[in-house]
């Protein structure tokens, strides 16, 4: 399983806003590595902030949060298998052993289950990585988003354009049409970027659905892929004043300018990356939005006095990152791989067995902590080790493995202390042969009646059923 974060498919969309550049900052590593021991199991953490790779292919390690990494030691007990630990080249290490809750160390929540029987055990492994599993709160989320953008676009168009003979037309289309396709766009960015942790090229095709979608709406036309494709290209090595341009068109365009015509000289600050920023800048600067992070900041600034005040654009920034689940501009994705050793590959999972390493292993990337615009990353796996010697003494062979073992170790594991007693003594006493059917068929639980009733459910409600069914099919 594996989630990347991509660029917006439709930069002109965004009149400029929306034109995603994402800096080289450091982000966070964290390798969860996860050794099953019975009834507990093995955590082990490493984790450290790095801005990519040297040319020898070592991170290239910067100082990590120390608020994070005090809360992260926090959750491993102090009487650790091995001590935490930091290697002195900025990498850190924790370690502890857990029973069943899993310590919200990258943030979420997990869960171990182990269940031992005579036949054999069965585990369990689930965890959730941060993200934000509230779909329907992700949904309002996301209209709410598109609203703000749709009204940072319609107040900065007034603001410069108020006076234009065609300034009419642009505005219904700002204020009722991108308004309805901003929300399109959120809904299959998210449907895609949803798809493709489960569907290879999934995110692919979202896109040029999308893609179809602005063409049938007029932001485009089909024979302008080759430039669009060459001005994207060039958003690369910071060249973008194609594209701008390609906005100021289609600006005039909503303006009920032909296309031979020149754009009005009102759209000049479209032209220009640095005008227009300033100009949107400027804009942003007197919203209530941003008043409103002002605010936000000066409380924070009570607590954090080096906390940065911020920009104007930022508000932009929050509105897209809540509509997308993507920053313009901040850290990259923190990235996770978590290695789960099991014996043998697992009887269900999300994650790649490796076969040499014998590990279930996952690999995604993170929205921060306070990113609570996407889903979870969610890594889960089941598994089963049957007891080869007492099954083949008592049975003949390795009969009852993986689902059947998996739910015959639940079963198991809900009888009370006496029953449990009675079938343990029960399954040592059998012995492989040709009565080893009959015995089983013969079993009952003390008070149980001989001879069931004659209806299916009245033999599945007898307590001895479900195992000596079970065992029946398994042996054939």
């Amino acid at each position: 399983m594996k989630r990347n974060s991509k660029p917006s498919p439709c930069p002109p969309l965004a009149l400029a806003a929306l034109a995603l550049v994402l800096t080289g900052c450091p982000r966070n590593e964290y390798l969860v590595q996860l050794q099953p021991q019975g009834d507990t199991i093995m955590r082990t953490l490493v984790f450290y902030s790095a801005e990519g790779v040297n040319s020898n292919g070592v991170p290239n390690y910067s100082s990590f949060d120390t608020n994070e990494l005090t809360a992260i030691t926090a959750r491993y007990p102090a009487q650790s298998p091995a001590p935490n630990l930091t290697n002195g080249e900025g990498r850190h290490v924790v370690r502890g052993v857990f029973t069943h809750a899993l310590p919200a160390d990258v943030g979420g929540a997990g869960d171990y289950s182990h269940l031992s029987t005579s036949l054999g055990d069965a585990g369990g492994y689930v965890e959730r990585f941060r993200g934000n599993d509230d779909l329907a709160g992700l949904a309002r989320q996301r209209a709410r988003a598109a609203d703000q953008l749709a009204d940072l676009m319609v107040g900065w168009s007034r603001r410069e354009l108020w006076r234009e003979a065609g300034y009419k037309p642009l505005h219904h289309f700002l204020d009722v049409d991108f308004r309805q396709d901003l929300k399109n766009l959120g809904d299959y960015w998210w449907e895609g970027q949803l798809v493709s942790n489960y569907r290879t090229n999934a995110d692919e095709e979202f896109m040029v659905r999308f893609g179809q979608y602005l063409l049938n709406r007029d932001y485009f036309k089909i024979g302008d892929l080759p430039g669009l494709f060459s001005e994207v290209n060039q958003l690369t090595g910071n060249n973008s004043t194609a594209l701008w341009l390609r906005i100021q068109r289609l600006v005039a365009g909503k303006m009920g300018v032909p296309e031979t015509a020149p754009v009005p000289v009102a759209l000049a600050f479209l032209g220009d990356e640095t005008t227009m920023e300033q100009s949107f800048a400027n804009y942003c600067a007197g919203t209530d939005l941003y008043r409103a992070r002002l605010r936000q900041w000066e409380a924070v600034r009570k607590l954090k006095p080096d906390t940065q005040r911020p920009e104007p654009t930022e508000v932009a920034a929050d509105a897209v990152q809540n509509l997308l689940g993507i920053r313009l501009f901040g850290n990259t994705p923190d990235h996770l791989a978590v290695q789960l050793s099991l014996p043998s590959a697992p009887d269900h999972c999300n994650g790649r067995w490796d076969e040499p390493l014998k590990q279930v292993v996952w690999d995604a990337d993170l929205g921060d902590r306070t990113n609570a615009t996407l889903l979870p990353v969610t890594c889960y796996a089941s598994w089963t080790l049957p007891d080869a010697a007492f099954q083949t003494a008592h049975l003949g062979k390795v009969a009852v493995t993986g689902d059947d073992l998996a739910k015959y170790c639940l079963w198991r594991s809900s009888q009370d202390t006496e029953r449990g007693r009675v079938w343990d003594a029960f399954l040592a006493g059998l012995q492989p042969g040709a009565g080893l059917t009959n015995r089983l068929a013969a079993f009952r639980f003390p008070g149980e009646p001989l001879t069931p009733g004659t209806n299916a459910a009245a033999k599945v409600a007898m307590p001895s059923a479900f195992p000596r069914e079970l065992l029946k099919a398994a042996l054939k």
